[in-house]
């Protein structure tokens, strides 16, 4: 299994759900995985694929998409607690794994997909996190989403300086225990609402801010999906583009308006824009 079978696999899934209906593979980039140095010991690969996101009545229903996965092999699981009017699940299989979402009014349907990190030199054990994997919040920038030591790499012992064999390491004492990242305490991220304004200057994070606000409504797209693909290579004020992205669709006096908004996955800045689509309800 590789990248490219990846890929396949959320196209298919989503081609079998949408006949009529082509998907989109909105973007595909990679996750670089570091330790210490700023090196890359690994990448991860990634792909968002779209689908649905229009007024038609016969769209499949949540339960089908999940019902899709498991058909393919994968194990889905819905997740509890998701915003009025929108679904979410993630599947997993050998190791890859993948965001569903659907939001709000018949929104856009996406799958975000991820291979497992693979390493260039040693093999190391899987992080918890990399950038576009975490949710609510940022990867800790301590421990680069690994929830260890970097210094020792979660062993607790470190090469003496004179050459004389190994000492203790001083995350022995740590806050997270012994061999674990004593800033996230070995999650491997930084959530919003755990983070002080100390912190969030000592991660290069702005001060918090509000909630989503009210966008101005722009033009230009005459589907959902074609509006997303435009808001996806969109680079927040910080110049990241990876963003966990929300939808939905609302008429009102015959148009449709697509509304996306989500949270940066670098600087937790909160993104939000509005389109008008062309097509009338």
């Amino acid at each position: 299994m590789s990248a490219v079978w990846l890929k396949e696999q959320l196209l298919e899934i989503a081609s079998a759900l949408y006949p009529d209906r082509p998907p989109v593979v909105v973007r595909e980039w990679t996750d670089p995985v570091c330790l210490l140095d700023p090196e890359p010991v690994g990448h991860r690969f990634l792909f968002l694929v779209a689908a649905g996101g229009d007024d038609r009545p016969a769209s499949p229903g949540f339960d089908d998409v999940l019902d899709a996965f498991t058909a393919a092999g994968w194990a889905a699981h819905r997740w509890r607690g998701s915003g009025p009017g929108e679904s979410r699940a993630t599947a997993s299989r050998d190791g890859f794994e993948v965001r569903i979402y659907e939001g709000e009014g018949r929104g856009i349907l996406t799958f975000t997909g991820w291979t497992p990190v693979e390493f260039t030199g040693r093999q190391l054990r899987q992080p918890y996190f990399t950038l576009s994997t975490v949710v609510d919040g940022v990867v800790c920038n301590d421990c680069n989403g690994w929830g260890v030591c970097l210094e020792c790499e979660g062993t607790v012992r470190i090469d003496r300086e004179d050459g004389g064999g190994w000492e203790r390491c001083w995350c022995f004492a740590s806050n997270g225990g012994p061999g674990r990242c004593g800033w996230c305490l070995g999650s491997g991220r930084r959530t919003a609402d755990g983070m002080g304004p100390w912190d969030r200057k000592r991660s290069g994070l702005p001060d918090a801010g509000s909630a989503f606000g009210q966008p101005p409504v722009e033009g230009g797209h005459d589907s959902a999906i074609s509006a997303f693909t435009d808001v996806a290579h969109r680079p927040c004020a910080c110049g990241e583009f990876r963003c966990l992205w929300r939808n939905e669709l609302t008429g009102a006096d015959g148009q449709r308006v697509s509304r996306f908004f989500g949270t940066c996955q670098s600087c937790l800045a909160e993104r939000t824009y509005a389109f008008a689509l062309a097509r009338r309800l």
